[in-house]
């Protein structure tokens, strides 16, 4: 990009010569109307209310959709245009019906500050209000065509295609395909549309309270770390979500639960006051009694007899601490979290084969990248704003997409190759792909001689799993398993990027499925350039963060492992006191210490072991034989109703502290 310079209205501005002039008019603070234009979305000049003069240019360009020169001259506020702009919006306003223009957002801005006829509010007939969808309405009495939403819906944001712009003329409405309702059609009430709409033509059925401020913040749901602004009341209520553009993992893109799940948060059901149980019932009390309780119980009962379950969706901060006060009051390893119940075998092989236990890639190579392969996840459903960007990656840039997954997801109908394995059966087609790209020569010899070891070994290992013998084993054709490994040794551009969910690390062969990922990158050579990378989509907020935190019974944080010289490095740092040299026992290991008696008492973070136990009634029986249980959590859900103590945890709209997403960031 060059920088160029250009007037607007005499005022001398310097922009990046890939800008618009509308851009440019904006840079140099000038204000004009631009109703369909959306800063994430490219220009399609629909709502002409940000006509301009350009010295030299015909008539009157909408500067959205004008490219800037250099030299050019621009006004935007002279007589003739001004008379043109103000007819642009009585006509706009004339599509509405005659009633409170107020709520019309941006578009009553614009008339408030045009010179505009007071009659041209007359409207015009009723139109019908599409209702189906549970949380908003798309109201065509309020519509004026700008196309913000289907453009939102489609290739500006969220390549869903769920509304367009149906029709001509006057029968052109907004509606979706064959007229349906939105509730039947392949909408993901992600909210897009609603916030792009400039009239409130689509808006939620609660109409919110004023909002008196917003508060960037960080959604609370998966691993993807999609930025948030949490609109609150006068109270500190939390009234609307929106989305954040300068997010760089969400860059303006939110899912349903992003945008809409906000209201446990204020929730009757919370709990606000420390429950403790006394003659089998739990009972409020205060807080000092809570704490003077625990401290005094919990101090009976150190080292094995102590095992701690953290929480995903705390905090960083919150995790350390809690790993520093098993370790270091406790005398006990025996910590863990949910990654043991999801992407654990991810993390053992990738510590094994790179050194780290994470993602080695961020989201904007999934849009760099020439080849995208998806396997064990429905990312559209669990990840849905990376999924976006998948999409984006395929139908903006021309990526390849694989999937791989025995069962039909959406991705499917944005793919060039689905491969439809028999179940378990991964690793033999993982094998498989690789044993051609060496069959056909193309693997990347200069990545394999420098950067790895044991190649010869694992060639000899992989020798069998031919197409045809892979075939027999996982059910895809052997043609398909040729395409495959072409198509993602030699895409089209840039890079190939493996992406994977719990779909094959929840298994019995989940580190050995994590492996043959890792070794199908390593012999294609597609990590460390751009659009390339190996990256596991992480289930919970911070599951990345609880871990990299040190809440795991074999690692301090930082994933330093438990050993003689690192117990003596993190004692001096805690102020030489002695701390556990044995790593600890994961959350099964620790169900059955319970099970036989070895560990007597817990304290169980944000996590609900009797729910997500695999033997419920098991796992109810067993903690029911710990002496004293301590669960902090946001609800009384099914392991603190049987605790001895239960204490009201803060959600992540109550304090400070941070999140680090599946990119690490």
């Amino acid at each position: 990009m060059t920088t160029i310079d250009i007037t607007v209205n005499g005022k001398h501005v310097s922009i990046d010569d890939s800008c618009s002039v509308l851009d440019a008019i904006n840079s140099s603070g000038t204000s004009i109307p631009q109703l369909c234009k959306d800063p994430d979305m490219k220009p399609i000049g629909a709502c002409r209310t940000c006509l301009v003069e350009i010295d030299g240019v015909r008539g009157f360009p909408a500067s959205c959709s004008t490219p800037v020169s250099d030299g050019m001259k621009v006004l935007t506020g002279t007589e003739q245009l001004q008379e043109v702009r103000n007819g642009v919006l009585e006509l706009t306003a004339g599509m509405l019906p005659n009633v409170d223009k107020s709520a019309f957002r941006e578009l009553s801005t614009a008339m408030s500050t045009s010179s505009t006829s007071p009659n041209v509010w007359q409207g015009r007939d009723r139109q019908k209000t599409d209702s189906s969808n549970p949380i908003f309405d798309i109201s065509m009495d309020s519509c004026i065509l700008c196309g913000r939403c289907a453009q939102a819906c489609q290739a500006g944001h969220q390549f869903i295609g769920a509304i367009d712009v149906l029709g001509t003329g006057t029968k052109a409405r907004i509606g979706t395909f064959m007229d349906q309702p939105l509730l039947d059609s392949v909408c993901t009430t992600c909210g897009q549309c609603l916030s792009v709409c400039p009239t409130g033509a689509i808006s939620t059925k609660e109409t919110p309270k004023t909002i008196v401020k917003t508060v960037k913040t960080t959604c609370p749901y998966c691993g993807v770390g999609c930025g948030i602004q949490a609109g609150v009341d006068e109270g500190d209520v939390i009234q609307e979500m929106l989305d954040d553009p300068d997010n760089l993992s969400s860059i303006g893109m939110l899912c349903v639960k992003g945008r809409f799940g906000y209201t446990f948060v204020h929730h009757e059901d919370r709990l606000t006051s420390p429950l403790v149980r006394k003659s089998g019932k739990l009972v409020e009390v205060t807080w000092d009694e809570a704490l003077n309780l625990v401290s005094e119980k919990l101090s009976g009962y150190r080292g094995d007899s102590f095992g701690t379950l953290c929480s995903a969706k705390a905090t960083n901060e919150d995790g350390y601490l809690q790993q520093k006060f098993s370790r270091l009051i406790m005398q006990s390893n025996h910590i863990d979290h949910c990654t043991r119940l999801c992407h654990a075998p991810s993390v053992e092989a990738m510590l094994t084969s790179l050194g780290s236990g994470a993602t080695s890639n961020s989201y904007i190579d999934y849009e760099d990248a020439g080849c995208l392969v998806i396997i064990g996840s429905d990312a559209n459903s669990n990840h849905p704003v990376a999924a976006s960007r998948m999409r984006r990656a395929v139908i903006e840039k021309g990526a390849k997409l694989i999937v791989i997954n025995p069962r039909r997801i959406d991705m499917c109908d944005f793919a060039d190759l689905w491969l439809r394995p028999r179940p378990g059966t991964d690793v033999a087609l993982l094998n498989g792909i690789a044993n051609v790209i060496l069959d056909l020569g193309i693997e990347d010899r200069d990545f394999i001689d420098n950067r790895t070891e044991g190649f010869e070994s694992w060639r000899e290992v992989i020798e069998k799993y031919t197409p045809e013998y892979v075939e027999s084993v996982t059910g895809v054709p052997s043609a398909d398993i040729v395409r495959a490994a072409e198509m993602y040794a030699c895409p089209p551009f840039s890079g190939s990027c493996l992406i994977w969910g719990m779909g094959i690390t929840q298994h019995t062969m989940g580190t050995a499925n994590a492996h043959g990922l890792l070794n199908l990158s390593f012999v294609a050579g597609q990590l460390g350039k751009p659009g390339s990378g190996v990256s596991p989509l992480r289930g919970q907020n911070n599951v990345q963060g609880c871990g990299d935190a040190g809440c795991l019974p074999n690692a301090f944080p930082g994933y330093q492992t438990i050993a003689s010289d690192t117990v003596e490095k993190f004692s001096r740092s805690w102020g030489n006191s002695k701390l556990p040299s044995e790593p600890g026992l994961v959350i099964t290991d620790m169900v059955k210490a319970i099970d036989d008696g070895r560990m007597k008492a817990m304290y169980v973070t944000g996590e609900n072991p009797l729910l997500s136990e695999p033997d419920l009634n098991h796992a109810e029986e067993t903690f029911k034989k710990l002496e004293f249980l301590v669960v902090q959590d946001i609800f009384l859900h099914e392991t603190a109703e049987i605790a001895d103590v239960v204490l009201p945890a803060c959600s992540f709209a109550e304090k400070d502290g941070t999140f680090t997403n599946s990119e690490r960031r």
